[in-house]
């Protein structure tokens, strides 16, 4: 049985960068670090691909993610620190969900689950029982073909919407879902981040951007992307959508673009490692206990490549309250998510399933 292999506590005192240069008065952080493994029960937990569509229980107790090796949902216990079992999943028949990434799931308890299979909707228990199969999606919903909002489409935590980002290639991107309450597909233009298209990487074959994702918090969509500190809000009951922008004072709001813009196969590796040096903006979480939105951002140094990082906070309205250069911790921020008013960070650097916990108290 594992425990706990290391608590250490890092403190960071911290000026907030305030956009008003009248406030004389900086908001003060208190950063504490601890860091544990979980013990996986001599069951071979493969977290090579990361924990993706990683989820809570409602009570925040259980954590499942999709492991990609096993085609499985695995569940962990936060509070034991340890894995507790697999749901293996089937990719063909009224159970499949097709395998990668192309699905989603939701825990509807901690021993149940609805997943989204494109194909149709299903509810599988732990023992691989299936509870429920819905008709096929497109027999449900009318969306015009070149939508293609569903091929990554995401079903919210309150389980009442499906939403994805429209193909990029065949029309204007914008945010598309559909309401279960009356199985209506509507959708939102992302106009303001347009300029993202001036960003992508081309050659005759293909066409390359940046990731940008939509997440369902706080009974609201949220359009975020890597290229920029921008910030789509819209309102699924209504549709009405605000731009939230901000000004960081220690790295860019965006990348500059300063890369080539057009390349060959064997030329990617190159123009990838000068985009490298631009900054690159990470997911947007919430902290419920705090009312908080954190978010990271990183780049390489030009002159050393060092790994330059950062952490920012946003108020409950997206406006950016504090900010800080974390690059001394040395983490890697490229996963994490918000359990009970704690940041947990995945440790990338090992093949265990390991995890960094922040505590941000404002002082």
């Amino acid at each position: 049985m594992k425990n706990i292999i290391s608590i250490f506590a890092f403190v960071v005192l911290v000026s907030c960068q305030e956009k008003s240069l009248e406030k004389t008065d900086p908001i003060q952080f208190k950063i504490s670090i601890d860091t544990f493994s979980i013990d996986s029960q001599d069951h071979l937990l493969f977290v090579g691909y990361g924990i993706p569509k990683a989820k809570l229980s409602q009570d925040e107790r259980l954590l499942f993610f999709y492991d990609y090796m096993n085609h499985s949902i695995e569940t962990i216990d936060l509070e034991e620190n340890k894995w507790i079992q697999s749901l293996y999943l089937e990719k063909e028949g009224p159970k499949g969900v097709m395998d990668r990434s192309r699905f989603d799931f939701i825990p509807l308890t901690d021993s149940t689950f609805r997943f989204f299979t494109q194909r149709n909707f299903i509810e599988l228990n732990q023992r691989n029982e299936l509870l429920f199969e819905s008709p096929r999606f497109d027999s449900m919903v009318r969306i015009a073909p070149e939508k293609n909002f569903e091929a990554w489409a995401k079903l919210s935590s309150d389980k009442r919407y499906l939403v994805g980002l429209t193909s990029s290639f065949k029309q204007d991107q914008m945010l598309g879902w559909v309401d279960f309450k009356d199985s209506v597909y509507r959708e939102a233009r992302l106009d303001s981040m347009d300029y993202r298209k001036d960003l992508e990487i081309k050659n005759s074959r293909v066409i390359i951007s940046s990731q940008i994702s939509a997440d369902f918090i706080q009974e609201k969509f949220f359009v975020y992307h890597a290229d920029g500190i921008d910030v789509y809000r819209i309102d699924p009951k209504t549709g009405v959508a605000k731009f939230k922008d901000n000004s960081p004072h220690l790295f860019p709001r965006r990348k500059s673009g300063n890369f080539p813009k057009t390349a060959e196969l064997g030329e990617f590796d190159a123009v990838f490692e000068k985009k490298e040096l631009e900054i690159s903006y990470r997911d947007l979480v919430f902290d419920q206990e705090n009312q908080l939105f954190y978010r990271f951002a990183g780049m390489n140094a030009p002159e050393t490549g060092r790994s330059l990082q950062y952490f920012m906070i946003f108020d409950k309205e997206m406006n950016l309250i504090h900010e800080m250069d974390v690059s001394e911790m040395g983490i890697g921020f490229l996963e994490y998510f918000v359990r009970k008013g704690r940041l947990y960070v995945r440790n990338k650097e090992t093949e265990e399933l390991e995890f960094f916990v922040l505590r941000i108290e404002k002082e």
